[in-house]
């Protein structure tokens, strides 16, 4: 059965057209397309056909996408999206001769030797789910130029007006460079910045900046670099949701694993997602960031220490398999650029590169408990190790 990681890869892999020195958005949009009508519940199985609402819904993203040489036709990726190992054509009784000649394919074309398009079953189920639909929409905009295009439809897509977008959009592309060259930085256009880290160092910067400015000026520009660093967090988050297909595996695993009982399925993806009993009992157990002490617990992670993939079910459970975190030291750990020592010092790997501008530092200390050790040696020897 092909999993949300193989289709992830899939739509990833579109092949959009490049000629021009561009990228053309039709692929992108047709898949946009899809995706929202199985959504809104307008398609209702793997079968598409070539209406006028499928057309409708993807001239909305290619006026989003779309460069001064692109031209609105929607047959070209209905068409041409059969490249794809998961989009196919039913064609019509009697027309597979005429489906063979089609050179450059048009909406008359079309209407006479296709019947509809089809994706593969399992496909559809993952598109009929919101959490998976989403990290497939973000496999879909990795095929854009930049991230700019997937950002905005990805907080459009969380809740944010379509003004305030824009807001950030501006912030990220213009103001956010201009503080940095201010400050004697010559920094690239953000979207082109794909790393998680080199962002949230962004922002630290801009921290730096935002306190500088409120001693010189008496707080009159801080509010501009606070703007710019929400701005910065939101771009961040989006590249933390690109990122997170494993999770979403995991899941999956344990909502078709018909050995646990419903009552525990729950309660393990909720361990998973970094909520429910186990976010609470880490929160009872630390107080506030285990290393930091930082105690706004909206913005703190429950971050596994023996990774899920290689826990039982007691492990996943258990809050001694457990650190709460704020985001940069959640993201380091999990990808193991940190790790403790049996006395609870942090271990830094050289491949984390400038990790004091991430606000991690040699001197800090975890206060573990026994119960942890055993734990904390697993990601100590077995994966922080292979780092080295």
């Amino acid at each position: 059965m092909a999993t949300l990681e193989h289709y992830c890869q899939q739509f990833k892999d579109v092949r959009p057209n490049r000629t021009g020195g561009s990228t053309s958005p039709h692929k992108i949009c047709m898949l946009f397309a899809v995706i929202d009508l199985i959504q809104d519940g307008l398609i209702t199985d793997s079968r598409i056909y070539f209406d006028d609402t499928l057309k409708n819904r993807f001239a909305l993203y290619f006026e989003q996408l779309k460069t001064p040489r692109d031209k609105l036709n929607a047959a070209f990726p209905f068409y041409y999206l059969r490249s794809s190992a998961f989009w196919h054509h039913y064609i019509k009784p009697d027309a597979q001769a005429q489906y063979d000649a089609i050179k450059t394919p048009s909406e008359t074309s079309l209407a006479k030797t296709v019947e509809y398009a089809f994706i593969d079953v399992e496909l559809f189920k993952l598109l009929q789910n919101p959490t998976t639909a989403d990290k497939l929409k973000a496999a879909v905009a990795e095929n854009l130029d930049t991230h700019e295009a997937g950002f905005k439809i990805w907080a459009k897509a969380i809740g944010h007006s379509e003004t305030k977008v824009d807001e950030y959009v501006v912030a990220l592309k213009e103001k956010v460079a201009d503080l940095m060259i201010l400050d004697g930085l010559d920094q690239p256009n953000i979207f082109t910045v794909y790393d998680y880290f080199d962002v949230a160092r962004m922002i630290n910067k801009l921290r730096g900046i935002s306190d500088a400015t409120n001693t010189t000026y008496g707080g009159l520009v801080s509010t501009h670099v606070e703007n710019c660093m929400k701005a910065l967090e939101l771009y961040r988050a989006y590249l933390d949701q690109l990122s997170d297909v494993e999770a979403q595996l995991d899941i999956d695993h344990i909502q078709h694993d018909d050995s646990i009982a419903e009552t525990t399925k729950a309660v393990l993806v909720q361990a998973r997602r970094g909520q429910g009993k186990f976010r609470e009992r880490l929160i009872k157990q630390w107080g506030g960031c285990a290393v930091t002490g930082y105690n706004n617990i909206s913005l703190l992670m429950a971050s596994h220490i023996k990774p899920w993939s290689t826990s039982d079910n007691a492990e996943r459970l258990d809050p001694y398999n457990g650190l709460l975190l704020t985001p940069n030291l959640d993201k380091a750990f999990d990808l193991h650029f940190i790790s403790f020592n049996e006395k609870g010092r942090i271990l830094i790997s050289d491949a984390l590169g400038d990790y004091y501008a991430l606000g991690i530092h040699k001197d800090m200390q975890v206060p573990l408990k026994e119960q942890h050790l055993s734990f904390i040696e697993q990601h100590r020897d077995v994966y922080f190790e292979k780092l080295g």
